[in-house]
C-alpha cells in the first residue's frame, strides 16, 4: 500500500483520521488508572496476594514496587518508541505497540487470577513499555499540524488522559465488585483489540520512514541525557518537568486533602473528581484555541501557570467544601492549559525531523515527574496535609517566571 507523506497537510486537518490517536491515549490511561485504583485494596487487604500475616509496612512496600513498574516501563520506553517512530514511521509503532499491550493485559489478568505478584509485575512492565506510544501519538499530531493548530490538538490529548482517569476507576471498580479483581483487566483486552483494528484501518501514516537513521536502544535511552545538554531546549525540558511535577502532584494530592479536610465519602470524591475532569475537557476542547489566538502561546503558558499556582494555594484557604469548585476548578482549568501549552512550545522549537525523539524524551520526563510527585506529595502531606498544594502552587508560579526569563525559542534542528 502506497501512502503519501504527510497524509494530511497543516491547515487541512482531517480530525476523523486523528481520532485513533486520542483513543490510544484514552485507553492507555484507562488501564493505568485501573492499576492505581484496584491494586491498593487488592494488596492492602487479605485477598491472597500476600501472606495473611504480612504487616501493613510489608504490604505498602509491595504495593509501591508494583505501582512503580508501569511508570518505569514508560520512562524507558518513551524515548525508544519516539526514536523508532522517526526511523520507521508512526503507524507501524502504534499498531505494534497496541498488539504488545494486548499481550501485557493478558499477563496482568492471568497474574491476578493466579495471585502472582511477579506475573503482574512482568505484565505491568511490558504494558508500560508498550504504552509509551503516547509519545508516538503526540509526534503524529505534530506531523500534520502547524504551530497555530498544535496547541488545540495537544490540549485534546490531556482531555483524553482525564477521561481515562475517570472512566477506568468508575467502570473498573464496578466490574471488580461484581466479577472479581481480574475482570476489569480482562475487559481491557477486547477494548484494546478494537482500538488496534480501528487504528490499523483508520490511521494513515504521517511521517515518512527514514531508514538511513541509525538506531541503538541503549543509546536512545542514554539520549535522555540530552535533556541536560540540548541547547536551547534543555531549559524547556526543565520547565516542562517542573510543571508536570506540580500539576500531577496536585491531581494526586487534592483528593487526599478533600478526604482529610472535609471527610468526603467515595461518592462525593468521585463526583468532584468527575466534575474537575469535565472542567479539564472544557479547557482543552473549548478554550485552548481561542485563548492561544488572542494571547499567543507563550503568554498563555505564563498566565496559565500563574493562575493555576495561585488557585491551587487558595484551595487550602476556604472552610466550605463548595469552594472547591472555584479554587480547584480554576486550578484544573488553568493547569490543563499549561499542560497543553508547554509541550507545544517544545514541539514548535524543534525541526520536524526531531519530533519523535524530543517528544519521547519529554514523555519520559512527564512519567518521571508523575512518579516523583506522588513520593514528594506524600512526604509533605505526612508533615502537614495542605503543604503539597501550597508547595506545588508556588512551584507553578516559579515556572511562570522561568518562562518569562526564557523568552521565545528559535527552532533547533540538531543537538548542540
Amino acid at each position: 500500500m502506497t501512502t503519501a507523506y504527510p497524509a494530511q497537510l497543516p491547515g487541512h486537518i482531517d480530525l476523523k483520521a486523528l481520532l485513533p490517536l486520542y483513543l490510544v491515549i484514552f485507553i492507555g490511561f484507562c488501564g493505568y488508572s485501573l492499576m492505581i485504583t484496584l491494586f491498593v485494596p487488592m494488596l492492602m487487604g487479605s485477598n491472597g496476594f500476600l501472606a495473611a500475616e504480612a504487616t501493613v509496612g510489608e504490604r505498602s512496600f509491595a504495593l509501591g514496587l508494583l505501582l512503580a513498574i508501569y511508570p518505569l516501563g514508560q520512562f524507558l520506553g518513551s524515548p525508544v518508541l519516539g526514536a523508532l517512530s522517526d526511523r520507521y514511521g508512526r503507524r507501524p509503532l502504534l499498531v505494534g505497540s497496541l498488539f504488545v499491550t494486548i499481550f501485557a493485559y493478558t499477563i496482568i489478568s492471568a497474574g491476578i487470577e493466579w495471585r502472582s505478584l511477579a506475573t503482574i509485575a512482568v505484565g505491568g512492565l511490558i504494558g508500560g513499555l508498550a504504552e509509551s506510544n503516547i509519545a508516538v501519538a503526540q509526534s503524529a499530531i505534530s506531523d500534520v499540524t502547524d504551530p497555530d493548530e498544535r496547541p488545540r490538538l495537544f490540549a485534546w490529548t490531556y482531555s483524553s488522559c482525564s477521561l481515562g482517569y475517570i472512566a477506568g476507576p468508575i467502570i473498573g471498580g464496578q466490574l471488580a465488585l461484581m466479577l472479581g479483581w481480574s475482570a476489569p483487566f480482562w475487559a481491557m483486552v477486547p477494548l484494546l483489540v478494537a482500538t488496534l483494528i480501528w487504528t490499523a484501518v483508520q490511521f494513515r501514516e504521517t511521517h515518512a520512514p527514514d531508514h538511513s537513521k541509525g538506531f541503538d536502544a541503549i543509546g536512545t535511552i542514554a539520549n535522555l541525557g540530552t535533556v541536560l545538554t540540548d541547547r536551547p531546549i534543555r531549559r524547556l525540558y526543565l520547565i516542562n518537568f517542573l510543571i508536570y511535577l506540580a500539576l500531577f502532584g496536585y491531581f494526586r494530592m487534592v483528593l487526599v486533602y478533600l478526604v482529610d479536610r472535609w471527610h468526603t465519602t467515595v461518592d462525593q470524591t468521585t463526583l468532584i473528581y468527575s466534575g474537575l475532569a469535565l472542567i479539564s475537557a472544557v479547557a482543552s476542547f473549548g478554550l485552548m484555541a481561542p485563548l492561544t489566538r488572542r494571547f499567543g502561546l507563550d503568554r498563555l503558558a505564563v498566565g496559565a501557570c500563574v493562575i493555576a499556582g495561585i488557585a491551587m494555594m487558595l484551595v487550602t484557604a476556604f472552610p466550605a467544601l463548595n469552594s472547591i469548585w472555584i479554587t480547584a476548578g480554576s486550578t484544573t482549568l488553568a493547569g490543563t492549559l499549561a499542560l497543553a501549552a508547554c509541550p507545544t512550545i517544545l514541539s514548535n522549537a524543534v525541526s520536524m525531523e526531531r519530533q519523535g525523539r524530543v517528544l519521547g524524551n519529554n514523555q519520559a520526563l512527564q512519567v518521571g515527574a508523575e512518579s516523583l510527585s506522588a513520593i514528594a506529595g506524600g512526604a509533605m502531606a505526612a508533615l502537614f496535609v495542605p503543604l503539597p498544594l501550597i508547595a506545588f502552587g508556588g512551584l507553578l508560579i516559579c515556572c511562570a517566571l522561568l518562562l518569562l526569563l526564557l523568552g521565545p525559542v528559535k527552532i533547533s534542528a540538531t543537538v548542540e
